[in-house]
């Protein structure tokens, strides 16, 4: 498994008068990204009870044109850490409801969120908790079992999550 990791820094503002015009280089690479990717694993912190406004401008430009965006049928898992004590839980629930819409397979179970992040992580952010890092493991091996089981063949490179 390769795992390609992708900043939202470089993502404008959604706008959807550009679209006539032709994405952005940030979207269109984001858009090839998750084209290419077997599967997607996002990982997202809570604000607001919900997901960050970054993430969702980012879900709206790769959403885009919904019939044939990279996200229909893309296997995705949602992983989430929070220094609250829910962890991830109302922002994976907003994002599976994203997920309706562009017809996205999101992976159900196994569940992961970190509550407390800030006691179970050292200084430079890296999970140093034994037990949350295996389940972490797990929780991406079931992705990939995931991916194959319910994918549908990409034209991609063979990178498992973007």
């Amino acid at each position: 498994m390769t795992l390609d990791i992708h900043s939202l820094d470089d993502i404008p503002l959604f706008n959807a008068d550009v679209l006539a015009v032709g994405d952005p280089p940030a979207v269109q690479d984001l858009k090839d990204r998750i084209r290419a990717a077997d599967a997607l694993l996002i990982a997202t912190p809570e604000h607001n009870y919900s997901i960050p406004g970054v993430l969702k401008n980012a879900l709206d430009w790769a959403s885009r044109p919904l019939k044939t965006s990279g996200l229909r049928g893309k296997p995705i898992g949602i992983i989430g850490a929070s220094t609250g004590s829910f962890g991830t839980v109302r922002a994976q629930l907003a994002l599976r409801q994203v997920f309706v819409l562009t017809d996205s397979l999101v992976m159900v179970q196994p569940e992961f969120r970190v509550a407390l992040a800030a006691d179970k992580s050292d200084a430079e952010g890296n999970l140093v908790d034994e037990e949350l890092r295996q389940r972490l493991a797990d929780f991406v091996v079931a992705l990939v079992d995931w991916a194959r089981l319910v994918g549908r063949p990409q034209s991609g490179t063979g990178s498992s999550g973007t």
